[in-house]
């Protein structure tokens, strides 16, 4: 305290300045400040060097400081705003103001940002408090200030601090008191400023925002409507209670979107304009929404997919030799000519076995592996036993030779199975709802097939229709690609009858448009944690995990088509090649052979015929020369 004293004698720096540096060090450090701006605006001119003395002692404690700062700080966590002020009166706080409203400016009014105000008498804390309560304090914000009381006969002060903060921007200022500091006993009886996690509204209004069809009014056929407005109505009565406030529900016809002038409709529109505290409505987090809203608890994932009709492959199924690796033939093949070389070799040495030339060997062994028998019968054990493994050899490649034409005529097979199968094809057309969500996330998505997919559907402008409901069921039925979310289109789809194509379509996912599913809220939201906590605490009771489940249906479960799909000529085209090859050579061969055993008679032929042509020609020249 002499210290105090002897610094004030010299300095004539008021001495609540002075003595609130101690504390406003401790603070710091108990606070776990990395940074502090100290702002001395306000300050008289003789506390220049005490102000130079706080900032050497904060920098001894590892807090770095900065004086009067006109921009916004790069640090977002730990830091500190210190304000010391003179003796206000009520109507001579224009400078305090200017001041809140400069830090409010550089948005060092959130929740990571502790500020530490010092008035120096009874009189300066009602007037700071009466320009606070005409500011927009926010509900999330750190705001403590603290009085000296001083007697200098004893040489003894404390330091009594209290917490003030807001409800809303428009609503009283509530003061809490934390406690008293002293030198003797230092931040032991000082209790912790309330964090934001821990406040709640006090009974004071909570604005939600919903559409009508939550309250059982229409349904949103080209924007993402919810589908559970009781459990909607649970997390809502949840939120109140947690949250202690009284809830106000404004209903909104359309969820909305973001116009081409870069304007928001609807429920979203109200939520960028802070109309609501928040929108008790599932939104798909996409990029144009995260860059103007926050979205803070993830309820579940989404995508959108395209939704075509299911399509039996017009290609070729080669069901004859697909079978066959050309390893798996080759291995037929040497084991054909190995039994072939084997029989022969055993009718050969073996007395009793009749002789069978190499052409007959490789016939039977052909017969055994096609299994079509053989007329042959082995007459001792060695012909026997080849016989036998050929037989079991053949077993085992016939059956996993039916077993495969068996799964390929049985399993349908999609020609079309991605995006980009779709953009290939010129038989598909291509629709979305026209000035819907979806075609204005095609419009602003960045992914090269999206974009080719949206100038494709716009061209054709007969191709785009006006609800989820009138492109599904055209999807159904036609060679059409209809791109939805996933939400919307499973949901119209469970509700469509069988007659109009609700087990008749199928899903293309777009992985590029996989997002989560939350609650929307105003960019930098004061009541973000609150509202996080709560949706924590929520989950544990089972409450989001059935509207995750409602949120994101399933697609409906249609009992396959019974029976199997009919062979084509087409995808037996290698055995009729086959065959027509065969038949050839069989009849070039029979030519060959017949022309080799009648050689003979063949060249008596030819030579009578060549005769025959060359006397003729010597009797027409021998004519013509008699004529002359």
């Amino acid at each position: 305290m002499s210290f105090y004293l002897s610094s004030f004698t010299k300095a004539k720096c008021p001495a609540p300045v002075l003595l609130s540096m101690g504390y406003i060090v401790e603070h710091a450090v108990w606070r776990g400040w990395h940074q502090a701006i100290i702002y001395t605006t306000d300050l008289e001119s003789d506390c220049k060097w005490s102000i130079l003395s706080l900032v050497k002692c904060l920098g001894i404690n590892g807090i770095a400081s900065a004086l009067n700062v006109k921009e916004r700080a790069k640090l977002k966590t730990h830091l500190g705003i210190v304000m010391f002020q003179r003796t206000l009166r009520l109507n001579a706080t224009s400078r305090f103001i200017a001041t809140v409203n400069q830090i409010t400016e550089f948005e060092m009014n959130e929740a990571p940002f502790d500020w530490l105000i010092m008035p120096k008498s009874i009189e300066g804390l009602k007037a700071i408090s009466e320009s606070l309560n005409a500011t927009n304090v926010r509900f999330d914000q750190n705001i403590v200030e603290f009085q000296i009381q001083m007697n200098l006969h004893n040489a003894y002060f404390n330091v009594y601090v209290i917490q003030v903060f807001k409800m809303r921007l428009n609503s009283t200022l509530f003061v809490a008191f934390l406690g008293e500091w002293n030198q003797k006993q230092s931040m032991r009886s000082v209790n912790a400023p309330y964090p934001v996690e821990a406040r709640n509204l006090m009974g004071e209004i909570f604005i939600v925002g919903r559409c009508n069809s939550s309250k059982g009014g229409s349904t949103l056929s080209d924007e993402e409507a919810s589908s559970t407005p009781e459990l909607l109505d649970n997390v809502l009565d949840f939120l109140t209670q947690r949250l202690n406030a009284t809830s106000l529900s404004r209903y909104y016809v359309k969820l909305g979107y973001r116009s081409y002038e870069g304007a928001w409709t609807g429920l979203l529109g109200a939520l960028m304009e802070h109309s609501v505290d928040i929108a008790l409505e599932p939104v798909t987090a996409v990029t144009s929404r995260q860059s103007d809203m926050d979205f803070i608890f993830p309820i579940t994932r989404t995508m959108c997919n395209i939704y075509i009709r299911h399509q039996e492959t017009s290609a070729v199924r080669d069901i004859f030799l697909a079978p066959f690796s050309p390893q798996l033939i080759a291995c037929a093949v040497c084991v054909a000519l190995v039994a072939s070389i084997t029989m022969m070799i055993i009718s050969k040495t073996c007395l009793t076995a009749r002789y069978m030339s190499f052409t007959d060997a490789i016939i039977w062994s052909m017969g055994i592996l096609c299994q079509q028998g053989s007329s042959w019968r082995p007459s001792n054990a060695a012909a026997s036993v080849v016989l036998i493994v050929s037989l079991l050899f053949a077993l085992v490649i016939y059956n996993a030779y039916a077993a495969f034409i068996t799964s390929v005529l049985s399993v349908r097979v999609a020609t079309v199975a991605s995006l980009a199968d779709v953009l290939q094809s010129s038989n598909i057309k291509i629709g979305y709802v026209r000035n819907g969500a979806d075609q204005m996330y095609l419009m602003s998505t960045k992914d090269v097939q999206l974009n080719a997919f949206y100038i494709r559907g716009y061209s054709e402008a007969e191709n785009l229709v006006s609800s989820t409901e009138e492109g599904l069921v055209r999807a159904a039925i036609q060679d059409y690609a209809f791109f939805s979310g996933q939400r919307a289109a499973r949901a119209t789809i469970r509700s469509l009858s069988q007659a109009r194509g609700r087990c008749a379509l199928r899903e293309l996912p777009v992985l590029s448009t996989r997002a989560q599913v939350a609650f929307p809220l105003p960019s930098g939201s004061p009541y973000a944690r609150p509202v996080l906590i709560s949706l924590l605490q929520l989950r544990s009771g089972g409450i989001l995990a059935r509207l995750e489940a409602a949120l994101v249906p399933s697609m409906p479960q249609c009992e396959p088509s019974s029976g199997f799909a009919s062979a084509r000529a087409a995808d037996v085209k290698t055995a009729l090649f086959v065959i027509l090859t065969g038949y050839v050579i069989a009849i070039l061969i029979g030519i060959a052979e017949y022309s080799w055993e009648n050689r003979k008679g063949i060249k008596r032929h030819l030579r009578r015929r060549w005769r025959q042509i060359f006397n003729s020609k010597d009797h027409i020249v021998n004519k013509n020369s008699s004529l002359q």
